[in-house]
C-alpha cells in the first residue's frame, strides 16, 4: 500500500493560520461584548446575578462552540479543549436557567480529566 502525503503550499498554510487568528479574535471580541453587556444589564437593574451567570456561561460556551464549528467549516483543526469548555459552559448555563445547583469547579475538573484521558487514548 502506498502512502500519499498531501503537502500544502506556503501561501495556503499562511492563509489558514491568518483565518484561524481572525476567528480567535472574533471569538474574544464576542466574549468581551457578552461580558460587558451582562455587567451593564446587571448594574442597570434589568437582570439579577443569576441571570447574569446564565448569560455568561451560555454565551461564552456558545462562542467557543461557534468558533469550532467555523473551524470545521473552513477545514482548520478544532481545539478539543475549547470544545469541552464550550459544552461545559453551555450546559452550566442551561442548568442555571432551570435552577439546578451545579458548581463550575467539579465540571471544569471533569473536562480537564476527560481531555487528558482522550489524549492518552489517542496516542
Amino acid at each position: 500500500m502506498v502512502k500519499v502525503e498531501v503537502v500544502m503550499d506556503e501561501k495556503t498554510l499562511i492563509a489558514k493560520h491568518m483565518l484561524n487568528y481572525r476567528l480567535m479574535k472574533l471569538s474574544w471580541a464576542l466574549f468581551f461584548i457578552i461580558l460587558g453587556g451582562s455587567f451593564i444589564l446587571e448594574s442597570a437593574g434589568t437582570i439579577n446575578n443569576t441571570q447574569k451567570e446564565i448569560i455568561l456561561y451560555a454565551g461564552s460556551g456558545s462562542v467557543l462552540l461557534l468558533l469550532n464549528v467555523l473551524r470545521i467549516f473552513w477545514h482548520i483543526e478544532i481545539g478539543r479543549f475549547s470544545t469541552g469548555l464550550g459544552v461545559m459552559g453551555l450546559l452550566l448555563g442551561i442548568a442555571r436557567y432551570y435552577s439546578l445547583d451545579v458548581s463550575i469547579w467539579p465540571a471544569l475538573a471533569m473536562i480537564i480529566g476527560i481531555y487528558i484521558l482522550l489524549g492518552l487514548i489517542k496516542k
